[in-house]
């Protein structure tokens, strides 16, 4: 039933992204600054719109904007020439445990080491968009190996003048080991819809260290099955609020 829900997912998606990018409106220019005003939040003069339990509005993506081949879908793009999802947000925690590498504004802040500022909906339809395929659902949070297809995530940010680049498991580090974890491609699980919920868009729990059948993206390697043994790798991760942008390439 999960699988078929998220064969559902994904077509409803397509479809709506399809219809949507025939407008073929002009892409709005990339701002590479931390986006903490920009997180697709009404404006705060916006009174609250409060609905009755049971009649709220089913969430949707933001819709396709087009400037040659990169498609913009809120605050993420697509680079159709080389398939590359393209999404941008800031360094959160230097420092300690951790059992996510990205999650969203209202996400597990208190362990995740990049925070995106993005409609999780939004980064799901650009990866599905970029040609990746979700596997069987993992049964229950820790429990895997997580299913689907391999992409690559590197992290871009800079240093003074100074462009810099690195894989994003070279932030993970791995306290059982005393080492940083294996060099791998992560896992596009793809989120699941459950009791009406897209729940990605619920926790905002975007990629994961530590097997989620609710994220996006997960961490494939056997180190995933455990919460108590992944930390943040204080010799490569950039200071706290650094500006990044990640990459996902599918290989």
């Amino acid at each position: 039933m999960q699988r078929r829900l998220v064969r559902l997912l994904a077509l409803g998606l397509i479809f709506g992204l399809a219809v949507s990018a025939f407008a073929q409106e002009p892409a709005p220019p990339a701002d590479s600054s931390l986006p903490t005003s920009d997180l697709g939040l009404p404006p705060s003069d916006s009174p609250p719109v409060i609905y009755p339990v049971g009649s709220e509005p089913e969430p949707e993506p933001s819709p396709v904007r087009w400037d040659g081949d990169v498609a913009t879908i809120g605050s993420v793009k697509l680079d159709a020439a080389t398939k590359t999802v393209i999404a941008t947000g800031w360094v959160n925690q230097t420092s300690g445990p951790i059992e996510v590498l990205a999650c969203g504004p209202a996400g597990k802040v208190h362990e995740s080491v990049f925070v995106l500022g993005l409609n999780p909906l939004d980064l799901q339809a650009a990866l599905l968009l970029a040609g990746l395929m979700a596997g069987e659902p993992m049964p229950e949070i820790g429990q895997g190996p997580p299913n689907g297809a391999p992409v690559d995530v590197f992290v871009d940010w800079k240093s003074g003048d100074e462009t810099k680049t690195a894989r994003a498991e070279s932030f993970v580090w791995n306290v059982e080991d005393d080492a940083n974890v294996a060099e791998t491609p992560w896992i596009f699980t793809g989120s699941v819809v459950k009791d009406g919920h897209f729940k990605a868009l619920a926790e905002e729990s975007l990629v994961v260290t530590y097997w989620d059948p609710y994220a996006i993206v997960n961490l494939p390697l056997p180190c995933g099955a455990n919460d108590e043994i992944l930390a943040v790798n204080s010799n490569t991760v950039p200071p706290y609020q650094t500006p990044v942008t990640i990459r996902f390439v599918p290989r």
